[in-house]
C-alpha cells in the first residue's frame, strides 16, 4: 500500500494563508506600536481610574493616525480634569500629556490641542 505524504509528514512547518499571516503582521505591528508607546507616559497615567477601554482607544487612534479622535480625546481630558481629580483624587495631567505624545506619534499637526 502507498502512502502520501504531506507536507506536514515531512516535517515542513505549516503556513498559514496568506491572509492569516497579513492580519498576525497586522497585530504584531500594532502591539510594537502599544509597547513603544507605553515607554511614553503611560506608567505615569492612573489608568484604573478610567474607563477599561480608554488606553486602548487612544492607542487604536494614534495607530489609525486618527488626529480628529485624538483630539476629541484630549479636548475631554481637559474638560474633565477638575471633576476627575475630584473623585480620584488625580487630575488628568498624566492623560492629557499621554494624549498629547500619541497625537505627536500620530503625525497630527503641531498645537492642535
Amino acid at each position: 500500500m502507498t502512502t502520501t505524504r504531506t507536507s506536514q509528514s515531512l516535517g515542513r512547518p505549516h503556513r498559514p494563508p496568506r491572509r492569516q499571516r497579513r492580519f498576525l503582521l497586522a497585530v504584531a505591528g500594532l502591539a510594537a506600536v502599544l509597547a513603544a508607546s507605553s515607554c511614553d507616559t503611560a506608567q505615569q497615567v492612573p489608568w484604573a481610574t478610567y474607563n477599561s477601554g480608554l488606553q486602548v482607544q487612544i492607542d487604536a487612534a494614534t495607530v489609525r493616525g486618527n488626529c480628529a479622535g485624538l483630539q476629541a480625546l484630549l479636548n475631554a481630558a481637559k474638560a474633565t480634569s477638575e471633576a476627575h481629580e475630584k473623585a480620584t483624587g488625580f487630575p488628568n495631567d498624566a492623560l492629557v500629556s499621554y494624549i498629547q505624545a500619541a497625537q505627536a506619534r500620530a503625525g497630527c499637526p503641531a498645537g492642535s490641542g
